[in-house]
């Protein structure tokens, strides 16, 4: 199982990005695109659900761009480490 995360961004820019995190196990897909579709889905549902929308609502608050990427918690926190230690070498800290 892989972990994914989908983000609907607002076209206007009037209001934050919301964002989840999907599981979804690759094997029962025949193609990348039916696993892209696929992730679409379950990432658009479970932001509807959290947050008791309806299609009508995201046209409404113009949430129509829709962001995937593969989720890994390691990754992430290795590259906020680097980043902080090249911020710390910039500013003179270290």
């Amino acid at each position: 199982m892989k972990e994914y995360q989908v983000t609907l961004f607002c076209t206007t820019g009037q209001y934050k990005p919301v964002s989840c995190i999907v599981k979804i196990d690759e094997c029962g897909f025949p193609s990348k695109d039916a696993l892209k579709q696929a992730i679409r889905n379950k990432g658009l549902t479970k932001i509807c659900q959290q947050r008791y929308w309806t299609s009508a609502d995201l046209k409404r608050y113009n949430y129509t761009r829709l962001a995937m990427r593969e989720y890994d918690k390691e990754k992430i926190e290795r590259e906020k480490a680097e980043r902080y230690e090249q911020i710390k070498k910039e500013r003179g800290w270290a």
